[in-house]
């Protein structure tokens, strides 16, 4: 095959390799229109699995906005995603494949999740004294609360 993989191929090499987590999986379903848990990166691993599908498939860099919608930790990230993608990649002037960890990076990623649920008025939530999230709670609105007493 010569010339660029199409997206099938691309999406189905990626899916058969070893290089999947349950953030990069969401991505995959939410841009292919299946159904998705929406589950956002956690860690500096995760984060990692999540741009090297975006290499694999460019074509989905321009809706990553789209996961917004699964919550606020993704609204977090988002909101911060240039910045923590530039420090995963350069934290410290050392590459990622060649540092051991990323505490930078991965600070960045627990204070943008803090900050979406901070200002996400439909969470109750608890934040530790460096800022990033302790525990979380949805609240229920008054619709949901009227559902579950019919």
């Amino acid at each position: 095959m010569t010339g660029l993989k199409t997206l099938e191929r691309r999406v189905i090499s990626w899916l058969l390799s070893d290089d999947t987590g349950a953030s990069s999986t969401s991505i995959c379903a939410h841009m292919l229109g299946e159904p998705c848990e929406g589950y956002a990166p956690s860690d500096c691993s995760d984060l990692g699995r999540c741009l090297r599908l975006l290499d694999q498939v460019p074509d989905w860099a321009p809706r990553l906005h789209e996961m917004a919608a699964y919550g606020p930790d993704w609204k977090g990230l988002l909101e911060r995603w240039d910045q923590i993608v530039h420090l995963y990649h350069n934290e410290g002037g050392v590459p990622y494949s060649e540092r051991p960890r990323s505490p930078e990076t991965y600070r960045a990623m627990k204070l943008a999740i803090a900050e979406g649920y901070r200002n996400d008025p439909s969470y109750e939530c608890s934040f530790g004294g460096d800022g990033t999230l302790m525990w979380s709670r949805k609240i229920a609105s008054e619709t949901e609360e009227e559902d579950q007493e019919d």
